[in-house]
């Protein structure tokens, strides 16, 4: 007879929300990218889901069965929604004249663009407007526009960017070429918040500190701060995620720990940030994984933080399934599975540490690698230093930017003091980029050592034992082989 505990021992008792993540990914590439009938990729899918949970499951016992028809059924389930939405068909209008709140504003390409949001209708629509060079709107803006409707370019290869997906993942059903815009108002909503304290910032805080608060209080990238961490491979530090939401977490832990309601107050606190920076796909990522675990306190059920990861990464791809083509939501996913995936791992925590960053980078630079071509190999040392000090030098510069902003007049003193450390910062990362300029680019040794190690963890975090874990990660070589090769 095997030990009871055992028995507990399987991806089903450990991580089921990764079998219903994976299967939901496959089920999105099979059908979207290979064009595979709706029931072929189903089988395909669902195949793939059950032999994960069959080879981590050594122990069967009464609750294997149900659970496992349990999660099948969500993901089959969640095959007909996402279908659905990536098969639904809009007929477009020859012009479009609506109104609609900008939610964001920025360069693309040669010209400006707005992506606005027409909230007239029953349900919300959004349209990507083309402004002409004398058009000038910011978000918050309510505007009345019309002008010519036409669908997006879509990719014919792989290296080409597809601007069809890119802008489905953001809600936006056609592009406006704009022939009469004008702004009739200001909504009170996020966008105008989130407009005036980048105003703010870029007012009072010194030129490296303004774009790291940029960054972490609003979303939006400065071009000299995002070209510089994007060299040195640690472009994740600007983007709003699983570090900004987890610091603003464990302030708001530690700054209300007397409070009576401190879980559900640390929810509101966290989703009003997370729509103050723009709710990018990362930051709902990360804050839906820790509202997870928020649940879990609250009903007296501790979540696994990898279980977690996947739970929300599924319900996002089951509201918009378009987010698996946003490559920044695939890069916060990997980064943030593969380093919950170690730290689950019964290994010495030393050990954790020293594998952290070069999985991370491994596990990143395979997408990065496939979307960009190339990506900076000193990206895997650098980020045991980036991740951990960023972690502290984010909040400490966010404390020294306040009076600052606050338009206090010593907070100009104490805003240099964080614009000197984010120089030395530059100055270091500088240095080790020369010490280190070469590029990985996107190949067959990559991909295999990346799924090996990759699927290898993942077992691991899913209750495998460390031999089903290796056989996992064998056979997961061996279809990634079928699949290049043939």
């Amino acid at each position: 007879m095997p030990p009871v505990k055992s028995a507990h021992i399987s991806p089903l008792a450990y991580a089921p929300a990764f079998a219903l993540l994976s299967s939901l990914s496959i089920f999105l590439f099979l059908r979207e990218n290979l064009s595979f009938p709706f029931l072929f990729a189903c089988f395909i899918s669902v195949t793939a889901a059950t032999g994960w949970l069959l080879a981590g499951t050594e122990y069967p016992n009464r609750h294997s069965l149900p659970a496992a028809i349990v999660t099948l059924s969500v993901a089959v389930c969640g095959f007909f929604v996402m279908d659905a939405e990536i098969g639904s068909q809009f007929t477009m209008p020859p012009r479009v004249e609506s109104r609609g709140v900008v939610l964001l504003e920025r360069q693309w390409g040669f010209s400006r663009v707005a992506l606005v949001s027409d909230a007239g209708t029953w349900k919300s629509r959004r349209y990507l407007l083309r402004l002409g060079r004398d058009k000038v709107v910011s978000a918050g803006d309510v505007v009345s526009f019309s002008g010519i409707a036409s669908r997006f370019r879509r990719a014919e290869e792989r290296s080409e960017f597809d601007e069809f997906r890119y802008w489905r993942a953001k809600g936006a059903l056609w592009q406006v070429e704009t022939t009469n815009i004008s702004v009739v108002g200001r909504s009170f909503g996020p966008s105008l918040w989130r407009d005036r304290l980048s105003a703010r910032i870029k007012k009072t805080l010194p030129p490296r500190t303004s774009g790291y608060m940029l960054a972490s209080w609003v979303g939006e990238r400065d071009p000299y701060i995002t070209d510089l961490h994007r060299a040195a491979g640690t472009s994740h530090l600007l983007a709003v995620s699983g570090l900004h939401v987890g610091v603003v977490y464990a302030v708001c832990w530690f700054m209300l720990k007397r409070f009576r309601f401190r879980l559900y107050a640390i929810s509101v606190i966290l989703w009003l940030y997370v729509m103050l920076t723009g709710a990018s796909p990362s930051s709902m990522r990360a804050a839906a994984m820790i509202q997870i675990i928020i649940l879990g306190k609250l009903l007296g059920y501790p979540a696994r933080p990898f279980n977690s990861v996947s739970a929300a990464g599924s319900l996002m791809l089951l509201c918009n399934p378009w987010l698996f083509w946003d490559v920044g939501w695939r890069l916060s996913m990997l980064a943030v599975l593969t380093l919950t995936a170690i730290y689950s791992s019964k290994i010495a925590p030393s050990v954790k540490y020293l594998l952290a960053s070069p999985m991370v980078w491994l596990a990143t630079s395979l997408q990065a690698s496939w979307t960009f071509d190339l990506v900076p190999l000193v990206g895997a040392p650098i980020n045991f230093l980036a991740v951990p000090l960023f972690g502290i030098l984010l909040p400490g510069a966010t404390l020294l930017s306040l009076p600052a902003v606050a338009g206090l007049k010593w907070g100009y003193y104490t805003a240099h003091i964080a614009e000197l450390f984010f120089w030395m910062w530059e100055k270091f990362s500088s240095f080790l980029l020369a010490l280190c300029p070469w590029r990985v680019n996107f190949g067959v040794s990559i991909t295999i050592a990346g799924v090996a190690a990759l699927t290898y963890f993942f077992a691991l975090a899913s209750g495998f034992s460390m031999k089903r874990a290796i056989f996992a990660g064998a056979i997961n070589l061996a279809c990634l082989s079928l699949f290049i090769f043939i």
